[in-house]
């Protein structure tokens, strides 16, 4: 019975992340430019970890206006990526507070959000902003139309130069 406890001690000490203390990041972002070629504006954010305590497998979830997202790591220690993607009309161009959460902030999260209380009295872990200047859906008017239309006018000066030259 004891080694029965023991291990279910060590299996629960084990499958928990690690929890970080004073984190210091750095991130980088990417966001969809173009609305041409894409259906929906990708979001990403990649971020380096290091914390004070030297956690290095700390389990990590992104809030971005509400919405939850589970943050992936990366090969290399200490290396973490999120993304998500909105249809073009939804990702308006601003900024966007990327929240981030370990374990016990995510269920605090989660707990709030069940029971309709304040989600902004949860601390994240740390947030990042994200620059998106919007998506660029292409000129106002096509390139095969400027051409067409270049085309009747050249041909509309050539006959009229024809006509004035018969005349």
């Amino acid at each position: 019975m004891i080694r029965i406890a023991a291990f279910l001690a060590l299996l629960v000490a084990a499958c928990s992340g690690e929890s970080c203390t004073d984190p210091v990041i750095t991130p980088s972002a990417y966001t969809t430019s173009d609305a041409v070629i894409s259906s929906e504006s990708v979001f990403i954010v990649e971020l380096s970890l290091a914390c004070a305590n030297g956690a290095q497998s700390v389990t990590l979830y992104a809030d971005v206006n509400g919405r939850q997202f589970p943050v992936t790591r990366g090969q290399d220690v200490g290396k973490y990526q999120v993304s998500w993607s909105l249809p073009h009309k939804q990702a308006s161009s601003g900024t966007y507070q990327v929240k981030f959460f370990d374990e016990e902030s995510y269920s605090a999260l989660r707990k709030a959000q069940r029971n309709n209380e304040d989600v902004n009295a949860i601390q994240p872990l740390f947030s990042v902003n994200i620059d998106h200047r919007g998506a660029w859906n292409g000129p106002w008017v096509s390139t095969e139309v400027v051409a067409a239309l270049l085309g009747i006018l050249v041909y509309y000066m050539a006959f009229s130069a024809k006509s004035t030259i018969q005349a």
